[in-house]
C-alpha cells in the first residue's frame, strides 16, 4: 500500500499534466486485491468443503426420495442454481461464496441426472452443460463458482471426447488449452484493465485453465487412460514446445539480452532441453505452467508446475518400454542438459551483476 504513491508519481511524471487518477478508488481496489490473495488458500480449501457438503446434501435428498421424480431432480437443479447466482450477485462474503457455490455445484448434478431420467442423449446434456458454465461464467464474477465453471467446462470436453471414444481429439484439447493459458498469462495486463468485469474473472480463469491443462496432460500421459498412439504425441509437444520458445525469447528480451550469439545459445540450449520431451506432451505441458507462472510471479501456479513436472517426468520413466539401461542413458544425457543450461544462466547471470 505504501509503494501505490511513489508509484503513481513516477506514472505522473511521465505522462504529464494529461494523467489524472482516483487514488482513494485505486487504494480501496488494491486493499481488496489484496485481502483476496490472502484468501486464496482458504478458497482453495472451500473447493473441497463444497464436494464434501455436496455429498452430504445429495444423501439428504435420497432419504426424501427426490431421485424417484425426474420432473422433480430438474426443477431442483434449476431453482438451486438460480438461487446460488442471485447469492454470489448480491453478497460478496466467504460464507456467502462457499454455500452459493455448493448449491450451484448441486443444482447441476441434478439437472444432469433429471434430464439422463427424461433418456436425453448424453452428449446433449453435455453441450447444455456447458452452456450453462459458460453463462454463469459471464453472469457471475465470484473467484469460487467461476473457478467451478472452468473446470466444468473442461471436464464436458473430456467427457466428449472419452464418451465418444474420439481419444486423437486430445491433442486438440492440449493445444487449445496451452494456447488459452498462455493468451491468458501474455495478456495478464489486458484482462486487469479491461473493466471490474474481467479483472475479478481473470484471477479463477488463469487458475482454472492451469488445472484445465493438467487434466488433459494426465489424461494424455496415462496410456491406460486413453488408449492412443504414442507415435503421434509429437503434435501437442510440438505446439507447446512452440510456446515454450516464444516464451524464452520474451524472457530473454525482459532480461535485456540483446546479442544474437548469446539468443542463439538459448534457443539451441533450450531446444535441446525440450527435445527429449517431443513424444512426452505431459512434462512439456507442466514446463510450460512453471515457465508461464514464474515469468508473472504466480506462486500458486508455480508450486503446481512443480509438483506436475516431477509427477510427469517419474510417470513418463516408468512408462517407457526400454531397458534400465537405456532409461539410465536417457536420464543422464538429460541431466547433463540441464546442468549446461544451468551453467549457462549463471554465466551471464554474473555477467549482468558486473555491469
Amino acid at each position: 500500500m505504501k509503494n501505490i504513491e511513489p508509484f503513481l508519481d513516477t506514472i505522473g511524471a511521465v505522462e504529464g499534466t494529461s494523467f489524472s487518477y482516483n487514488e482513494g478508488a485505486i487504494k480501496a481496489e488494491y486493499a481488496k486485491q489484496h485481502k483476496n490473495r490472502s484468501n486464496l488458500v482458504i478458497k482453495v480449501l472451500s473447493v473441497f468443503g463444497i464436494l464434501f457438503a455436496t455429498f452430504a446434501f445429495f444423501g439428504f435428498l435420497a432419504l426424501l426420495g427426490i431421485y424417484e421424480s425426474e420432473l422433480g431432480m430438474l426443477l431442483l437443479g434449476s431453482i438451486l442454481m438460480v438461487l446460488s447466482l442471485l447469492l454470489n450477485i448480491k453478497f460478496d462474503t466467504l460464507i456467502i461464496d462457499t454455500f452459493g457455490a455448493s448449491i450451484y455445484v448441486l443444482g447441476i448434478v441434478l439437472v444432469i441426472f433429471g434430464l439422463a431420467s427424461f433418456d436425453m442423449h448424453e452428449d446433449l446434456i453435455t453441450l447444455l452443460v456447458i452452456s450453462i458454465a459458460l453463462c454463469t461464467l459471464f453472469i457471475v464474477q465470484n473467484y469460487i463458482v467461476s473457478f467451478i465453471s472452468v473446470l466444468i467446462i473442461a471436464s464436458c470436453f473430456l467427457v466428449l471426447i472419452f464418451s465418444n471414444d474420439l481419444f486423437e481429439l486430445l491433442h486438440f484439447y492440449l493445444t487449445f488449452y496451452a494456447l488459452a493459458l498462455a493468451y491468458c498469462f501474455f495478456n495478464e495486463p489486458l484482462f486487469l484493465t479491461s473493466g471490474t468485469k474481467m479483472s475479478k474473472i481473470y484471477g479463477p480463469l488463469r487458475i482454472g485453465l492451469i488445472f484445465s491443462l493438467l487434466f488433459g496432460l494426465i489424461a494424455i500421459g496415462n496410456y491406460r487412460l486413453a488408449p492412443l498412439s504414442q507415435n503421434i504425441n509429437w503434435i501437442s509437444s510440438l505446439v507447446i514446445i512452440v510456446i515454450i520458445l516464444y516464451l524464452v525469447g520474451s524472457i530473454a528480451k525482459t532480461l535485456g539480452v540483446d546479442s544474437k550469439k548469446t539468443k542463439i545459445w538459448i534457443y539451441t540450449l533450450t531446444g535441446l532441453t525440450l527435445l527429449p520431451t517431443l513424444f512426452a506432451p505431459s512434462i512439456s505441458g507442466a514446463l510450460l505452467i512453471l515457465l508461464l507462472s514464474f515469468r508473472v510471479h504466480h506462486k500458486t501456479g508455480l508450486g503446481i508446475g512443480v509438483v506436475a513436472l516431477i509427477y510427469f517426468v517419474v510417470q513418463y520413466y516408468y512408462d517407457l518400454n526400454l531397458t534400465l539401461l537405456v532409461k539410465s542413458i536417457l536420464l543422464f544425457s538429460s541431466g547433463v542438459v540441464f546442468v549446461l543450461f544451468y551453467l549457462f544462466l549463471t554465466k551471464k547471470s554474473r555477467g549482468n551483476e558486473k555491469v
